[in-house]
């Protein structure tokens, strides 16, 4: 037997969706065509990949570890299908831009209509944009890491600034800005307080305490949530502690929806780099959108 492309692009859908019927919607076939293309992949690995049950598909371990193999490959030539598949009317550039989606919803989305190009948007933890980026399946990437890949270019384009930033309704009678000789009062006050974070930005409350304090925090937050919009948005109805880019939040600080409270005694700041490949059909288009983008963060 021999594997099919199509047995990998459903299981997949099947993986992202959780289930057969969304996989079957995602990929436009029936439901039972998605049921025989997954039956033949475990069939030809020789071993389940889900846990059937009754309202959802649960990846197994063999499952999730397919997963983490395949999908950049399969991202990839899923890529270079939709670049040179043949399409109707005038030829337009396709583009893939990978960063986080929270500077997309910030910086980005708002200028889509009156793009002159195709764009494909990818989203991803920053090793795994380096990583999309190498496998040549995004032509950008907006990065706080680079790699050391031959053929790819990083340019410094802004710097993000991560400051504390309040809830609406936390009580501040209690805080004082803390100064080097005297850290302790703040630290614990802090320590009490209700704090938010993101799964994928777990290390960014642990750095803020240990440049501002010397130590770990000794705390998990309270809240996990999906993204830093969440946060914001949270915070704006109610009590807690975050520390989040200065760029984000901006509009909710000004609207006085949150308050900075602190930068810290030496501020921390990530470089955000433009990733490319040194040589590229997309340039124009690679170079309009890095226009854009560093006019947002002026």
């Amino acid at each position: 037997m021999q594997a099919n492309l199509e047995w990998f692009r459903t299981f997949k859908a099947v993986y992202d969706t959780g289930t057969m019927s969304g996989a079957a919607k995602q990929l436009y076939v029936s439901q039972p065509g998605v049921g025989l293309h997954l039956n033949a992949l475990e069939s030809y690995t020789g071993f389940p990949l889900f846990e059937r049950t009754a309202r959802k598909m649960i990846p197994t371990e063999k499952g999730k570890l397919l997963y983490q193999q395949m999908l950049n490959s399969l991202m990839c030539l899923e890529d270079i299908e939709m670049r040179f598949q043949r399409k109707s009317g005038t030829e337009r550039a396709t583009v893939s831009v990978g960063m986080c989606v929270e500077t997309f919803q910030q910086a980005l989305e708002r200028h889509i209509p009156a793009l002159g190009f195709n764009l494909i948007m990818q989203f991803g933890s920053h090793d795994q944009l380096n990583l999309s980026l190498e496998n040549g399946a995004v032509d950008l990437i907006l990065t706080t890491c680079t790699s050391s890949s031959n053929g790819l270019i990083y340019d410094p384009f802004t710097v993000e600034r991560l400051v504390l930033v309040a809830g609406l309704h936390t009580d501040l009678s209690g805080f004082q800005v803390p100064d080097q000789s005297d850290k302790t009062a703040a630290r614990d006050w802090m320590k009490t307080q209700l704090w938010y974070n993101t799964a994928a930005d777990m290390g960014v409350l642990n750095s803020f305490w240990e440049v501002n304090f010397g130590e770990r925090p000794g705390f998990l937050p309270n809240y996990i949530v999906p993204n830093k919009f969440s946060i914001i948005r949270c915070l704006s109805q109610g009590n807690g502690l975050a520390v989040l880019p200065e760029f984000l939040c901006r509009q909710a600080i000004e609207g006085g929806q949150v308050t900075k409270i602190w930068e810290g005694f030496k501020p921390l700041e990530n470089t955000l780099y433009f990733g490319k490949r040194k040589q590229s059909l997309y340039m124009q288009e690679i170079g309009y959108i890095e226009t854009l983008l560093q006019n947002e963060f002026k």
